[in-house]
This record gives C-alpha cells, structure tokens and sequence, in this order.
C-alpha cells in the first residue's frame, strides 16, 4: 500500500435556545450562521440530502424522512451485561462475550424468548447490515512497521477496540436468525486503521468489509475517499455527493481553501446510503479529549462522514498561546450528523463495548495520560442518547476512582478540573453533544427516564 500522510494530532487526542429552533438549526446549519432555513413542522429534510438506494423506490425514501428512527423502540432502556470472567488482562474471552450477548439482546427485547428471536425482531432474511467498529484505540505492537498493509496489533490483546469477539459473535448471531453472511459488511471510516487495527485477519470467510475513504488527511474533502496521485485501492466506498449536512464552519486556509465550497460540508458515506439497510453500532467505552467522551453518537458522527476535524482545528493562526490554537465544535457537529435521515433511521442497534475501556487520554496512547481499565461490561441499546449518558457516568466514576475530575470539568478553561494540565488541548471538553441529541429528538437524556438494567453473569 502506498504510504499515506499521516495525521496531525494534538494532544488528545449561551443564550437559551429551546428545541424547535434547535431542531430547526441542526437541520440548517443556522445555529451556525449558514445553510438554508427550511420549514421542518413535517420533518422533512432538503430534498438534496436524500438519495434514492439500491432495492429501494423513492416512495421508501419519502417513508424514510416520515419515520423517526432512532430512539428506536426501546427508547430510554440500556441493558448492562457484566461477566468477570470476560476480560482477563486486555484479554477476551469468547465464551463468556457470547453469553453475555445472547443475555442483553434477550432482556433489550422483553417480548422475545430467545436471544434468536431478539435478532430477528431487528433484522430479516434479504436484509443488508453494516456493522460499524472503532479501531481507534489500537495499543501498537512493539516493534511493529505500522506502515505496514497488514495488523499492527498483539491480535490477542489489541487494546480499547471494538472486540474481535464482539464482532464475530454479532455475525453468528445474524446468521443464527437468517442473515445470509454475503449480506454482512464490516466497516469503519479509514482503511488504514480497519487494516492495522488487525479485523481483516478476524472476519469469517464471506463477511465483507470496506472503509469509507484510505486514510486520515488534513482537508479530508475527498469525495471517493482516494488520495489524488496515488495508486487507488480497493474496498474503499467514498462519500455520497448528494448526502450532507452544511455546517458554517471549517479549518483555517492552510487546510481549506476558501474558494472551495465543500468545506463546509461532511458527505454521509457510500456504505450508509447504497451498501447497508441497517447497522449495528459497535462504540468503545471511552473518554476523549475534545467531545468529552466517545460512545455511540460520535461513533456514527465522526466515523460515518468526511470532512471531520473542522469539528475540532487544531492549528489556528494568529494566537499569541500555543493552548489557544485550537477550537471545538464537537457538541454541535455531533447531533447535526447523526440526524441525518439516513444515519437516524438505519442505525438500529447500539452494542457499546466496555470490556475495556478508557477514562483518560481517550481516543488514542499518543497522549501522555492515556490509561484504561477492565471493566468487562456490555451495554445495549436502541438509543444512543440514553446509552452515552449512561457510559458518561461509567467513564466518571472510573475517573474519579482514579482520582480525575469528571470529563466536563477538564479542558483549559475548566473551574475547578485541571485546566492547567499542558495534556488538554480545547477550551472544553464538555459532552454537551449528548443532551443536544436528546432536543433533536435522538433518544432520552433525562437520567430519570433512563431504565439502566444492570445484570451480572457468572
């Protein structure tokens, strides 16, 4: 494989505003400053973001913007999944993952008498279905060339990951309940990752997989997902040019040039619009260093469109103070693409995957305080808003066990938290991405409301 440029890194890495106008705003982009208002007292969505799928009419399509998707039918509820047995020093055990799936799906679907009959009350025969990971986290094998085309990872013990055993037990759970294997498709956003991150070694013979663009690169506007001047490769799907969401901000011009429109714009992925029916969400429990934490929304915000660090620059000119060079709009960019029809309505199931976590220096080890824990827990959900409050409180209490202040109180300008500390790199890092969710109609976020079941295998 060509080499490609490698990421830039760094260190991680109000007025009241009720919720029709901030319905309106996301769909915009008028919170911030652009895009065209619409009229949404129907929810329907600019005709330029829905495209026609394969095995689908534009009736289905017109049936697409009507429903509302995510929450899904279990609003509010997440199931807990713990066995002590699942994780012994970063290390799976497959037996105990597939017992501990078969008992979250059973008690996500209450009507079901199986953990195969919770399966199906989700998925069908002829259904395509994506189920989306997160090698973002990967621990390097010493010694390894990660430049390398091929797993750059101990295979045993990879690191906070979504887990080989979590991802081959959802496929035979899929198969189990009638999904033909031809019909299942691994992916993730950049190839490099999936392919270092060891999953092309793990996949069962007949699952597919592709990656929506090659790798990481600064202006990430690509809309085939290629880099321009290199050899192109295979199993890349690229982004759809008539699915996006306009948001008015971008990178500075080093990066974005301002002639160039497309900068205000993340495509959805080919993978999500023409390639699946429905996903499978396979988030890592895990702290991060500019959206607060990484769960199940920025899982299918950041990992399912282009154009994604403008959510968060990290190299803005002009600033007298090397901390005051980078800006932060994860909590905005997070619900405004994740509402998309097609996002909203295809991700049905969320898996998050707290057999290891991280409660600091998420995403990645490239950052000084990055640290993790076995905590040898899954967690399932339909609603993605409900489901990351919950592992906020997890990653919090981990913290504070540890001695940390809570994820919203660290960045900068935390009072409080540890400002100070030269590791943080934002202003904030509050997860207010997860209650903006909620007034988009995402899921539940009042703690209240949440039925957080909590089951304990042996």
């Amino acid at each position: 494989m060509a080499k490609c440029p490698r990421r830039r890194q760094p260190s991680l890495r109000r007025g009241t505003v009720d919720r029709r106008t901030l319905l309106g705003s996301l769909a915009a982009g008028t919170l911030l400053g652009c895009g065209q208002r619409h009229n949404l007292t129907d929810h329907r969505w600019p005709s330029n973001q829905v495209k026609a799928l394969p095995r689908q009419s534009q009736a289905s399509i017109s049936a697409l913007e009507d429903q509302p998707g995510m929450p899904g039918p279990y609003p509010g509820r997440v199931i807990e999944v713990q066995h002590p047995g699942s994780v012994t020093d970063g290390q799976r055990n497959r037996t105990a993952v597939k017992a501990m799936i078969q008992r979250g799906m059973q008690q996500l679907v209450p009507e079901a008498e199986t953990a195969v009959d919770a399966w199906r009350s989700f998925f069908q025969l002829g259904d395509r279905v994506g189920i989306k990971v997160v090698p973002v986290g990967m621990v390097p094998k010493p010694g390894t060339d990660t430049t390398v085309n091929g797993p750059a990872v101990d295979l045993r013990r990879p690191g906070p990951i979504s887990s080989y055993e979590v991802v081959a037990e959802v496929v035979e759970s899929l198969a189990s309940a009638g999904i033909r294997l031809n019909d299942i498709l691994v992916f993730e956003r950049y190839y490099d990752d999936f392919v270092r991150a060891g999953y092309t070694a793990m996949l069962p013979e007949g699952v597919h997989w592709e990656c929506s663009s090659v790798s990481f690169d600064d202006s990430q506007l690509e809309i085939d997902g290629q880099f321009r001047g290199q050899s192109r490769l295979s199993n890349i799907a690229g982004y759809d040019r008539d699915v996006y969401r306009e948001l008015a901000f971008c990178q500075d011009t080093s990066i974005h040039d301002p002639n160039d429109d497309r900068r205000f714009r993340s495509h959805l992925s080919k993978i999500v619009t023409q390639k699946v029916d429905k996903i499978i969400s396979i988030p890592v429990l895990k702290d991060h260093r500019s959206a607060g934490v990484t769960l199940s929304l920025k899982n299918m915000s950041h990992g399912m469109v282009n154009n994604v660090a403008r959510s968060h620059p990290a190299a803005l000119p002009g600033s007298e103070q090397a901390f005051t060079k980078t800006l932060n709009h994860c909590h905005t960019f997070i619900p405004a693409m994740v509402s998309l029809p097609q996002t909203r309505q295809k991700c049905v199931l969320q898996i998050l995957d707290g057999l290891v976590g991280t409660y600091e220096g998420g995403p990645g080890n490239w950052n000084r305080t990055f640290a993790t824990w076995d905590y040898k827990s899954l967690l399932f959900s339909t609603d993605p808003v409900a489901l990351d409050h919950v592992g906020w409180q997890i990653i919090d209490a981990k913290r504070t066990q540890e001695g940390w202040p809570g994820v919203a109180r660290m960045g900068r300008d935390a009072v409080g938290g540890i400002g100070a500390n030269p590791t943080e790199s934002f202003p904030i890092r509050h997860p207010q991405h997860i209650p903006l969710a909620s007034l988009v109609g995402l899921g539940v976020f009042d703690r209240e409301k949440i039925d957080h079941q909590r089951l304990k295998l042996t």
